[in-house]
């Protein structure tokens, strides 16, 4: 059997780290993967409790084994109202997942972070690609079928800025400074919402 090997992580980290309180009681991480926000969080904030949902089999297998989350649950994002109540998580992260359901159902699913969470954290590509046939023909669910704008989150309250590389130039320099004013000039919108 070969290793596990981190072959990819989001380039903005330590923005998102930033984004989750210091003091989390509970965080919900929707979309987990492979649980690096669970793992981070876990390290960094040390949640009461650390919840990760995905639909992909395999992630929830991978989380598991690894005992990143105190509870795992396998969903399907596209099907609301999510079967947690109102205000049970202090925070609700969704990093890298919206993109993966339609406009339609992306739209419902934020209404249900607000439903579930007091602080909602999203992150999501600032233009559309399309994934990789390899990733897609092992994990069906990693197709990306939207497209979100600042736009698409300041109308719902969140507050947006840019992180990772300067999109149009693909630059790895520091531009923090840049993110609030020009967030769509930047590889990754992160969305907040109290």
């Amino acid at each position: 059997m070969e290793p596990e090997v981190a072959t990819w992580t989001r380039p903005f980290l330590h923005e998102l780290l930033e984004e989750i309180p210091k003091d989390v009681v509970s965080l919900i991480d929707v979309g987990c993967g492979r649980g690096i926000v669970g793992a981070i969080t876990r390290i960094y904030r040390s949640p009461r409790r650390l919840v990760g949902v995905d639909i992909f089999q395999d992630y929830i297998d991978f989380c598991e084994k690894y005992i990143i989350y105190d509870e795992l649950h396998r969903l399907d994002l596209r099907q609301t109202p999510l079967p947690f109540q109102d205000r049970e998580f202090s925070v609700a992260t969704c990093i890298e997942t919206i993109e993966h359901l339609s406009k339609r159902h992306g739209e419902k699913l934020l209404e249900e972070l607000r439903r579930i969470a007091d602080t909602v954290i999203v992150s999501t590509p600032s233009s559309f690609f399309r994934q990789p046939k390899s990733h897609v023909a092992r994990n069906p669910f990693q197709a990306h079928v939207s497209k979100w704008t600042v736009e698409d989150f300041k109308k719902r309250g969140y507050d947006v800025k840019g992180v990772g590389s300067l999109a149009a130039y693909k630059l790895a320099i520091p531009t923090r400074k840049l993110t609030s004013k020009f967030p769509r000039l930047h590889q990754f919108l992160l969305a907040r919402a109290p």
